[in-house]
Formats: structure tokens, sequence, C-alpha cells
């Protein structure tokens, strides 16, 4: 019985249609139908049960996609039995610290600031602020100016009803949601971070079944389309992330010389700003508004000027290059990408939002193609 069952499979693995491929048996291909709608439920189901994790295993892709040519590299080097342990320890560590070093000296600087802002409102509310010497330099309207800070803003009645209306009480409720961000975002940054560990940890193994998955699904196409996302997905980390940290730098030192105040916290500002496209303009125009209180006139103006100047040749010239010029992604398809994916899917679309464009492209690309022969012929 049993080899009578083996002869018949053997025969149903034999049979090869007209043009001499293989044939498989009914049952056969109902079960490879099922094995693949069983694989897209429980993927679902998984995505579905990781709930705002999500985003932590997202975020620990992308920086295990980015870091693991530097892992491959120190690791040829150093021969060490404990290095596929200790490397993405130090890797982990290092991301860990690029993030934490600025949240402290952000959040150091803020809790002196607020110290001396309390003193400042209340002195305000008590003495009222007095005129900054640049009114008279402007070029119209100084007297309505000055007049217009006289009577809101100089009168202590009128600094009191400003703050009125500003309601402090939302302001408060601002605060607290900002804390409860942050609280989130630290957890979800340690998730992340353990995420990258193993990710890097068992990098070789997980990239060679990644390869093999996507050759049984897709063929050669599949490959294709895997360098396309990891080609995306370094390309937004080096036109977003190091290009954004450029113009921070670069703005930050002109903020140095223009004499700012807190010039490293703007220029930490003003970088985060400008990993986003077309937003460091509103960390400029903030540093341009302090410069002129203080009374500057003329260092604001060159701050702007510089400023805008750096955001407009980083974004329209060095940005798409980084993000489109590897994977031949036109920039308009770049620009709407990156905003189109944080609008969607948050922080974590500014790298979603081009990796899709990128598929979307090589999509485009193979069919118009196919369709451009089918027209030559």
């Amino acid at each position: 019985m049993h080899d009578d069952t083996v002869s018949r499979e053997g025969s149903f693995s034999e049979t090869r249609d007209a043009t001499g491929h293989p044939v498989r048996p009914p049952r056969r291909r109902f079960q490879a139908r099922a094995q693949g709608v069983l694989a897209i439920l429980v993927a679902v189901l998984t995505l579905y049960t990781l709930g705002r994790f999500r985003e932590a295993v997202a975020w620990g892709g992308i920086l295990a996609i980015v870091c693991w040519p530097l892992v491959r590299r120190v690791r040829a080097h150093w021969a060490s039995r404990h290095a596929d342990t200790l490397i993405p320890a130090g890797v982990v560590v290092a991301i860990g610290l690029a993030f934490a070093a600025p949240v402290l000296l952000i959040g150091t600087e803020v809790a002196k600031e607020t110290h001396d802002a309390t003193q400042w409102f209340q002195q305000a509310r008590q003495d009222g602020i007095p005129a900054p010497a640049w009114l008279g330099e402007l070029p119209y309207e100084q007297a309505q100016a000055q007049r217009w800070w006289q009577a809101n803003l100089a009168d202590p009645s009128g600094v009191q009803d400003l703050m009125h209306r500003l309601k402090p009480e939302q302001a408060l409720g601002t605060v607290e949601q900002i804390g409860h961000g942050a609280a989130n975002g630290t957890v979800l940054l340690m998730f992340s971070l353990l995420v990258l560990f193993f990710l890097l940890r068992s990098g070789r193994e997980v990239s060679g079944r990644i390869t093999v998955l996507t050759d049984r699904l897709f063929g050669v196409r599949g490959e294709m389309v895997l360098k396309q996302i990891v080609g995306a997905v370094r390309g937004s980390m080096a036109g977003l992330v190091l290009v954004g940290l450029g113009e921070g730098v670069l703005i930050g030192i002109s903020y140095v010389i223009a004499g700012a105040p807190q010039p490293l916290l703007l220029g930490i500002l003003t970088a985060v700003a400008s990993m986003i496209p077309m937003l460091g303009g509103f960390a400029v125009a903030i540093a341009v508004l302090l410069i002129l209180m203080k009374g500057s006139v003329g260092a604001a103006v060159a701050v702007g000027v510089f400023g805008l100047l750096v955001l407009f040749l980083a974004d329209h010239f060095i940005r798409p290059v980084l993000i489109g010029g590897s994977i031949r992604l036109p920039f308009v398809w770049v620009l709407l990408g990156i905003l189109g994916g944080l609008e969607t899917w948050g922080l974590v679309g500014l790298f979603v939002g081009p990796v899709l464009m990128a598929v979307a492209h090589l999509i485009w690309r193979f069919g118009s193609a196919r369709g451009m022969l089918r027209a030559g012929e």
C-alpha cells in the first residue's frame, strides 16, 4: 500500500506539460495556495499584535540596514570569537548615546532657563516689557511700532491682558502632552535598540534568509526590489540625517558669530528640523527673531540670508542626489515620499515613504519598459 502511494506520487511528480515543465497535482496546488494564505494571515495578525511596537521594529530594521555595512567591515578586521556580540553592542551603545546626549543637553538647558523665564514673566507682569532698541532702527513705521509697543507691552496691564489671552493652563496641558510623548518615545527607543542588537548579531543569517525568501517568492526581480529597498533606506539616512546634521553645524556657526542666545540649542533645533525638507526654515526664523530681540538687526538679516541659502542648496541639490541618486529615483518622487510618508506614518515615514516610492518607481520602470517593447513590436 505504501509502495503504491509512493509510485503514484512519483508519477505525479514526473508528469510534465507540453513545454517540459513539471505539473503539480491538484492537491499540491491547493496546499501551496493554502500555505500562502496562511502565511499572509499570520503576517497580518503578527503586525496587528505588535501594536505600537511596530514602530520600534521598523526603526530597528531601518537602523540595521544602515549599520550592517559598518558591522561587516569591523568584523572583517576583528577575529575575536566574541565579535559577533561585542560589535553590535558597541553600535547600539553609540546610537543610544547619540540620541541621549542631545536630549540630556536640552533638558539641562531647559531646566536652567525655566527659572530665569519664570522670573522674567513675573517682572514683566509687574513692570512691563521695555521697547527694544531696534524698533527705532526700522526703515518704515517706526512711530507706529513704538506706540503699539508702549500701549500693549510696556504697560504692565497690557502684559497681564496678553498673558490672560495666551491661557497658560493650555500651555501647561501642552507641556504635559510633550512629557508623555517623550516618555513614550524613550520606551520605543529602548525597544528599537533591542531589536537592532539582535538583528546585527544575527545579520548574516537574517540577510541570507531574506534573500532566499525573496528569490522564492519573486524570483530575480525580487532581488532587484530588495536592493532598491536597501538603497532607499541608506540613501534616506544619508540625505535626511547626515545632511540635516551638516546644515545644523553650518547654520549653528552663524548663530555663534551673530551672538544669538543659546547658539548650541538653536543649532541642535536647526539640525533636527532640517532633517525634514522645508522645515529647517522655521528654526532659522526663530533664531532670527531671538537675535532681533537683542537689538542686532544686521546680524539677524545676515543669519537669515545665510541660513536660507544653506537650506536651499542642501534641499535642492545635495539631498536629492544622496536619496535618489543610487536608486535612480527622481526628485519629485523623493519629495513626495518624504512628505507623504511623514504625514501618514509619522517620523518613521521619513524612511518608509522613500522606500515605497522607490519600489513603485521600479515597478513603473518594469511595466513601462514592457509596454514600450510591445508597442515597438
